[in-house]
């Protein structure tokens, strides 16, 4: 294909050399793609031998002379082996299309075969230098004419364009060959043109490719999408596929559609949309940020028409869908075991007379507050309050009457006092509060309150007799401990005070109060406890362990 003239001159050379690598760049940049690989390798491996043929030409016009037969037989070898590697080229284009079939290559082989022979019989055995001169012009007419051949087969293969392109440059090459065999000779620069369109049509084979399995890929996800959309169908629970970017629903199921209320031919919403606590979806967000996969997570939901909250459980991964980033998203009813939960969880926290707050809750939440408190530097104080003659109450009107005194005095305290304060019931028809943010001074106004509210209770037995009850009330605060088993136990040390002093009155548990017992304690504990008063030992749990001895049956009343 080329001319021996181009290594005369050096511009001619240089423009030359620098299009073959462009070629060669174009051919190694196509070899990523496997449909093109194989030929695109003999062709590039074709033109480097080519244009070692033609140096070697040039080399024999320039030592002619004894020795100008061996030039000439270097030259056809490397010319035999283009030519042979062009063929290979069309075979494999040829055998590409049609399952890698062998038999597209016999002519190659054939081709090569009685080229060697020629070759060998017209420059060692017979030599004849107006044959070789024809066979420098068969050969590759043989060649590039079997090229454009094997590059037609492939037009209705994935790189269409690029082989219709090159098999148009093949022609053209064809063209320039035959019109050698007539003696007419193109300019020397034709072969960089060869070159560069011949690389135009290795960049056009792999674009087409790519195009290709793009539209494959295309097309996969399009069968996976509506595959994906039937299964969303079928499924016997709720199902969304919303944007990742802006949260908007792209596909759901009539199951969701009637579990969050809204049309499934015309969806407007977004997920958040129907998000009751905010805070819920974040932290559902950021798990999926960082795993890209949520399974069984506890989601608190609501209709967008009356925004009654439910609960569900939710399970949901990172997909594509439609080429967008998409959350899929499956959900099952859990409203009703939420439900069992809370009632569960109420029975374990809750006094079931009252409804109050039980003993154990009360220590364990009082506990975390106060240490809140300490890093606060905030003030705290305890009630524990004790309806007065409680046990005659029960003895005259019966245990009736009696629970409903608890249950009214209950719904009293808790009325008067803040959302932020803590009430239980201790035991039996004691009660205990917990005022944080509150010092002992404001402890004592609120319990006098207290005192005053509960005073006003009336509760009528079946005879519409009225009864009315009282409470005695003990104060303790965070200047006496942070222990929440001591401030209860000294809140029921000023407790019988108040009981002792009369009843239906508030006393405060103050320092002084701590050093009598301190006092009192060191003179009734072995010397090993001296320290130590039953009051802030952890192992005494007794209600009222301060009086054992005493005559408290009435007082306690």
């Amino acid at each position: 294909m080329g001319y021996y003239e181009i290594f005369l001159h050096p511009n001619s050379l240089y423009t030359t050399v620098f299009s073959l690598i462009c070629l060669l760049i174009a051919g190694m940049f196509s070899l990523r793609q496997s449909e093109i690989k194989l030929p695109v390798i003999f062709l590039l491996s074709a033109f480097v031998f080519d244009f070692i043929a033609v140096w070697i030409e040039a080399l024999a016009w320039q030592h002619q002379g004894d020795s100008v037969e061996l030039w000439v037989l270097f030259e056809m070898i490397w010319f035999l082996l283009a030519m042979f590697c062009m063929s290979l080229a069309a075979a494999a284009f040829v055998s590409s299309t049609s399952s890698r079939d062998m038999n597209a290559y016999w002519p190659a082989w054939v081709l090569g075969g009685l080229g060697l022979i020629s070759i060998i019989l017209f420059t060692v055995i017979i030599p004849d230098g107006e044959i070789i001169g024809r066979l420098r012009t068969i050969l590759p007419l043989a060649s590039f004419a079997y090229l454009a051949v094997g590059l037609g087969s492939k037009l209705k293969a994935n790189a269409k364009s690029g082989a219709a392109f090159a098999m148009v440059v093949s022609v053209m090459v064809v063209v320039e060959i035959i019109l050698k065999l007539f003696s007419i000779y193109l300019p020397w620069w034709i072969t960089s043109v060869f070159y560069i369109l011949f690389a135009l049509s290795f960049l056009l084979m792999q674009s087409d490719v790519l195009l290709t399995k793009l539209k494959k890929a295309d097309l996969d996800i399009v069968k996976f999408n509506q595959k994906l959309e039937e299964i969303i169908k079928l499924s016997p629970f709720p199902i969304v596929i919303s944007r990742l970017s802006d949260d908007k629903i792209l596909l759901a199921n009539d199951n969701a559609a009637r579990t969050f209320g809204f049309d499934i031919d015309d969806i407007g919403y977004t997920l958040k949309d129907f998000f009751a606590d905010s805070h819920n979806r974040q932290a559902l967000f950021e798990e999926l940020e960082e795993k890209h996969r949520v399974q069984e997570f506890e989601v608190l939901m609501k209709t967008p028409v009356n925004n009654i909250p439910f609960w569900l459980l939710a399970s949901a991964n990172i997909i594509d869908y439609n080429n967008d980033v998409a959350i899929y998203a499956a959900f099952q009813d859990i409203t009703s075991r939420k439900a069992r939960e809370n009632i569960l969880e109420n029975q374990a926290i809750r006094d079931p007379l009252t409804s109050l707050f039980n003993r154990r809750y009360f220590e364990t939440e009082v506990t975390k507050l106060i240490s809140k408190a300490k890093k606060e530097n905030a003030p705290y104080s305890v009630l524990m309050l004790d309806a007065d003659l409680f046990k005659r109450v029960n003895d005259t009107y019966g245990h009736k009457i009696g629970d409903k005194i608890l249950i009214e005095l209950a719904n009293k305290t808790e009325k008067a006092l803040r959302d932020c304060d803590i009430v239980a019931r201790y035991g039996g028809e004691e009660f205990l509060v917990f005022l944080p943010s509150i010092n002992e001074e404001q402890a004592c106004r609120v319990a006098e309150r207290l005192r005053q509210s509960i005073a006003t209770i009336v509760v009528l037995t079946e005879n519409n007799q009225k009864v009315t009850i009282t409470v005695s009330i003990g104060v303790s605060s965070s200047s006496i401990s942070d222990n929440v088993e001591t401030l209860i136990k000294t809140a029921d040390v000023a407790l019988y005070k108040a009981k002792q002093n009369g009843r239906n009155r508030v006393e405060l548990f103050n320092k002084n109060d701590l050093r009598k017992l301190s006092n009192q304690t060191s003179h009734t504990t072995p010397e090993t406890e001296q320290n130590i008063h039953p009051v802030f030992s952890s192992e005494n749990t007794a209600e009222i362990s301060l009086l054992d001895g005493a005559d408290t049956q009435n007082l306690r009343e």
